[in-house]
Parts: structure tokens; C-alpha cells; sequence
């Protein structure tokens, strides 16, 4: 599993949950705990996925006024120059909203991103260069 795309997160387990877990895990039905903690969660988000698809949808709606631009999607979405040089273009300001992970290329500068960029909401993981990612924190431009 790639560590860059994975998070560590710390839970509080039931006696008799963590039993029947160790007894799947000892008789290799899970290779370890974690692969039964991963499998049930993918398990229940893939049970939640319509769910997931309207709350998205949902909160972009409410987010954002009607007439603006909202770009990005669930998933892993790239954030490009081009898409920064047409903003600039025709005088638009871009509201970014990713479940997922927003990669932000490296050719963009801080100048255009923050001439071209009005908010970002993430749920989940900006990657982006040093710079970039500075002046997200400093404007306040993300909002989660």
C-alpha cells in the first residue's frame, strides 16, 4: 500500500470485537488487524456510496454561491495551469471542492493560484509545492 495516500487513525475497539478479530486474523482469514479494519471500512463506504455522491453534491450547492465556478470531484483531482490561465482570462475567481486528493501542479505559480483562486474545500489531503501550500495558509483560503 502506498504511504503517501494513506493516513494513520487511532480507534477505540470493544474487547469481544478485537477477540473475533485476532480469531480471523490467527486462522489467516486477514493477513492482521489492520486488513480487517480497512476491508470493514471499504466494505461500509462502498454500502454508503450513493449517500456519499448526494452529500457531496449536497454540500457543494450550499457551499458556494449559484453563479460560481466549482471545480473538482471525488476522487484524486489535478488542479492545472490551463485551468488557472482561463480563470485569469476570462476574470474569474474559482472555488475548488475535492473529496479525495487535490494535486495542485507544480507549474503553477503562487501569484496566478492566488489570483485565480477564491476558496478550496477539501475533504482530505492537499499535495502541493511549499509555496502553494504557505499561501493556502496564510489567505485562509481553505475552508474545510
Amino acid at each position: 500500500m502506498d504511504n503517501n495516500r494513506t493516513e494513520k487513525a487511532t480507534i477505540n475497539i470493544g474487547i469481544m470485537e478485537l477477540a473475533q478479530i485476532d480469531l480471523l486474523v490467527e486462522n489467516m482469514i486477514y493477513t492482521n488487524r489492520s486488513d480487517f479494519i480497512r476491508t470493514a471500512i471499504r466494505n461500509q463506504l462502498e454500502m454508503h456510496k450513493s449517500d456519499i455522491e448526494r452529500l457531496y453534491l449536497q454540500t457543494k450547492a450550499n457551499s458556494f454561491e449559484p453563479e460560481s465556478q466549482v471545480q473538482g470531484g471525488i476522487g484524486i483531482y489535478r488542479l492545472r495551469k490551463a485551468a488557472l490561465s482561463d480563470a485569469m482570462k476570462s476574470n474569474k475567481k474559482l472555488h475548488i471542492m475535492v473529496m479525495g486528493i487535490l494535486l495542485i501542479d507544480k507549474d503553477i505559480s503562487p501569484e496566478l493560484f492566488e489570483a485565480t483562486v477564491k476558496s478550496i474545500k477539501i475533504y482530505g489531503k492537499i499535495q502541493a509545492q511549499k509555496s502553494i501550500l504557505e499561501l493556502i495558509n496564510r489567505k485562509g483560503i481553505k475552508s474545510d
